[in-house]
């Protein structure tokens, strides 16, 4: 393991007139025929970013791998002009291959709302080597009355892909302040099948395959583990061209989602193999983080001077803070952004979980209703208990004398799906200890009787007891879990109205229990939060989230096709669905605040408005689509052949439920979510943001799924782009003719 205690220092530079002599004269960006912009000395070229009213950071990385190895010097020069001749700070830093030959730099006592010029170059034997000039913008001091307009984007997938829409923003949308990134800046895959395009020109790979995760088995590819992988990961993305020129224009402010890390994780948890095998891995966690810091100009500690992100400031160790961070820009942005995925705990329902598993009992069942219904929780629970499942407990008489029989039944279906017999035996007996839905019972049984001699059979529960007798409750099965060891009915897919109860039951309890419910954030972060929102002091506070609030819910309840399936789901539960308790929460404390409140959010690969209604004023949410990721109709299309290709439907049946999840999807989510406005879930792009005093406005520039496999980079006027804009009040959202 690397030893990372002094993980990767961030100088800081004072901008004073002291630091003019330093380099002897040579500020200017043309230095005569022994200075060279080179690609080859600096291949990912240089980013600013955390921009303040008096600061902001910078970064390059030289290629140090490729000089020898070994330490080397690179010198920074910043300016107020582009000739770099108005310097006002330069600063000579050394890189090491202990941090990729990587560096950031602080630069303090900034003038607010000003542009500054910067380059890094390196010495050697008489030849100046440099990155290109770029450029940053420090934020209006808190008391400036100006609009702000900025850009947030998410999901940049570079195999197989282009960054089209950026180059379309370069072209096209030049007057940002700056860029906010929500997550899935890089993807930790070598080419998953389900979802990268892997083609000659937009490839990666690993040195070190012996440090990465093994996956797939038709088409092998890796996971990201050790640092060289990710960080030969973030070194491929930052050599596309596109994406350079865009990061030397413009600062940008980044959080994480799950794949800087590794897909739908949650802590330290990642979900490859859906519970089949243990994935939390603390070592690999914080690997992504280092490279994450390394090439990121994420200004993470309050330091001043020469400062660094030791191994404590990483997952899992005591001064770890995630990334959650805010910033200011003059009378009204106050930008707040959130970390989800560092702190929140597991999906409500495992990918591992046993179908057959009762999680509301009689009891449960009850106590929701009364919650919902005071003083008639029993009496609705004998109203609707024909909706549930009857089941049975297997730690009494009679159902234990039938663990000897079906533990075994249970472990062979375990084995059947890659545990170990150990493995297999464990599950199944820990599964069927305690209450267990009597469908899945009887199943269970008729399976067992199916492979022994007649005389050996087992009795299945009769029908006046299965229907008559036993108490109901919820199973697994009943909110969705269907399959053994699978993300259908566990992060995706879910049935609404169970998945609900039993969210809000785990609320409940947590409450009794003096728990925080639903603890997504933390609660050092959700204290963070909660005072940042309540003591804001500007006109308009911007949440961000990697992940959307909007609800994402495919209504089935009127197709004429299985029962099981004629149910509102929710597409979604990975993200903000996935918490409805704390969702709700957030949203009424932003519709409380007194200020006008917004969300910007992304992760799901389409575009989004929703003007949600709270107890105080409203909250939009401008969810943004995927600059290059595969976009969400793509995957509703694998999701639903998988569904229509296992379950019992006919071929009118197929028809139908393709017209509603995929022909018309965008208008099958409208209509089932009434707060949504807005619903794209087929193009790529980003979204702009202008905030002023009376509104804000989104503005959603949109391109075709088709085109991201295709560079227009020197044809752009080829490129189809859609524009919709969209302006919030503060009471409501409307769109607007662009």
């Amino acid at each position: 393991m690397l030893n990372r205690r002094d993980f990767l220092k961030i100088t800081t530079v004072a901008a004073t007139a002291a630091s003019l002599g330093m380099l002897g004269g040579c500020g200017s960006s043309s230095d005569g025929d022994n200075t060279e912009v080179s690609a080859e000395h600096f291949p990912q070229s240089v980013v600013s970013g955390d921009p303040k009213a008096d600061s902001v950071i910078l970064w390059t990385r030289l290629a140090g791998d490729t000089l020898g190895g070994g330490s080397h010097k690179i010198t920074l020069i910043a300016a107020s002009d582009k000739e770099l001749k108005n310097t006002v700070a330069s600063h000579d830093l050394t890189v090491t291959a202990e941090h990729d030959y990587c560096t950031k730099v602080k630069i303090t006592g900034l003038q607010p709302g000003s542009f500054y010029y910067y380059r890094f170059h390196y010495d050697k034997n008489g030849k100046r080597y440099t990155t290109r000039t770029a450029r940053t913008k420090t934020a209006p001091a808190a008391d400036a009355d100006v609009p702000i307009k900025f850009t947030f984007l998410s999901c940049q997938d570079y195999i197989g892909r282009y960054y089209n829409s950026l180059a379309y923003h370069l072209q096209n949308v030049t007057d940002i302040d700056f860029v906010v990134h929500l997550g899935d800046y890089i993807y930790e895959t070598t080419g998953d099948p389900s979802f990268q395009n892997i083609t000659d020109a937009r490839k990666i790979t690993f040195t070190d395959t012996a440090g990465a995760v093994a996956l797939g088995t038709d088409q092998p590819y890796y996971g990201a583990a050790s640092v060289s992988n990710y960080r030969e990961i973030y070194k491929k993305y930052r050599t596309d061209s596109v994406l350079q020129r865009f990061h030397e224009l413009y600062p940008i402010i980044a959080i994480w989602d799950d794949h800087e890390f590794s897909d739908d994780c949650w802590g330290a948890t990642a979900t490859y193999f859906d519970e089949k095998k243990d994935e939390f891995d603390t070592l690999r966690r914080m690997n992504s983080e280092q490279a994450f810091y390394e090439f990121l100009p994420v200004d993470n500690t309050a330091s001043e001077g020469a400062f660094q992100t030791p191994d404590s400031q990483l997952y899992g160790q005591i001064n770890n803070a995630g990334v959650y961070r805010d910033f200011r820009f003059g009378k009204h942005l106050h930008l707040i952004l959130s970390d989800y995925r560092t702190f929140r705990p597991d999906h409500l329902i495992p990918e591992g979980a046993f179908p057959g598993k009762v999680v509301l009992d009689k009891a449960a069942v009850t106590a929701v209703f009364e919650a919902q219904y005071p003083g008639q929780g029993a009496a609705v629970y004998e109203l609707q208990k024909a909706a549930f499942g009857p089941y049975v407990d297997m730690t009494s008489a009679p159902w234990n004398a039938y663990s000897a029989a079906l533990v075994p039944t249970l472990a062979y279906v375990y084995m059947q799906e890659g545990l170990s017999q150990t493995d297999a035996g464990i599950k199944a007996t820990a599964d069927l200890n305690g209450l267990v839905s009597a469908y899945v019972f009887n199943a269970l049984v008729t399976a067992y009787n199916s492979a022994v001699t007649a005389e050996n059979q087992l009795p299945l529960i009769d029908d006046n007891t299965y229907n008559n007798v036993l108490d109901r409750g919820i199973a697994y099965m009943h909110i969705g879990k269907q399959g053994y060891f699978s993300d259908i009915g566990s992060r995706y897919g879910v049935v609404k109205a169970t998945y609900d109860m039993l969210a809000g039951y785990k609320a409940m309890v947590d409450v009794l229990a003096a728990k925080t419910p639903e603890n997504v954030f933390g609660d050092t972060q959700l204290a963070w939060l909660t005072n940042k929102i309540s003591t804001s002091s500007a006109t308009n506070i911007c949440f961000g989230s990697s992940v959307s609030t909007t609800s994402l819910i495919w209504d089935m309840a009127a197709l004429d096709i299985p029962a099981d399936y004629k149910q509102r789901f929710y597409a979604n539960v990975d993200h903000w669905d996935g918490f409805p308790n704390r969702k709700n929460m957030l949203l009424e404390q932003l519709g409380a605040s007194g200020k006008r409140a917004f969300v910007i959010s992304g992760d799901i690969h389409a575009s989004f408005v929703t003007d949600h209604t709270t107890s105080g004023a409203n909250v939009a949410d401008f969810t943004g689509t995927s600059v290059s990721s595969s976009t969400f109709i793509n995957m509703v299309e694998h999701a639903v052949e998988a569904v229509l290709a296992a379950g019992a439907f006919t071929d009118d049946q197929k028809t139908a439920v393709r017209a509603k999840l995929i022909t018309n999807l965008d208008d099958s989510l409208l209509e089932a979510f009434d707060p949504m406005i807005f619903a794209d879930t087929a193009r790529n792009g980003f979204v702009t943001v202008t905030v002023t005093e009376g509104n804000v406005t989104a503005d959603y520039y949109l391109t075709e799924r088709d085109d991201v496999f295709e560079s227009f980079y020197k044809k752009m006027n080829e490129l189809t782009v859609t524009h919709k804009k969209f302006v919030f009040d503060g009471t409501q959202v409307a769109e607007e003719q662009s």
